[in-house]
């Protein structure tokens, strides 16, 4: 089991959420309102001089299901390029409670 974090421009809300829906992840957990700053895409700090901001999906899945999604998540990542923002990463979960 590993936990899937994907922090990503809110511009790609509606693809991101999408491609969950699609690969059946019936829970995550999302924050739609994120500042930050990418080593490429640069500062994101919802304001008048950095504007636009960045939202994160945290979904625990099973190994295989996780391998499922990196390849469309990559796709996208390719699509858009790295001006927009997408990122994604996973964390082992040693235990979780059923």
């Amino acid at each position: 089991m590993q936990a899937l974090w994907i922090v990503y421009d809110i511009v790609l809300d509606t693809e991101i959420l999408s491609l969950l829906k699609k690969h059946a992840v019936a829970g995550y957990t999302r924050w739609p309102r994120l500042t930050g700053t990418g080593p490429q895409s640069g500062p994101r700090l919802d304001d008048h001089v950095w504007p636009g901001a960045n939202a994160a999906v945290l979904a625990v899945l099973p190994d295989d299901a996780v391998s499922a999604l990196f390849p469309p998540l990559q796709s996208l990542r390719d699509e858009v390029g790295h001006q927009t923002g997408l990122y994604a990463f996973t964390v082992p979960v040693l235990s979780a409670l059923k």
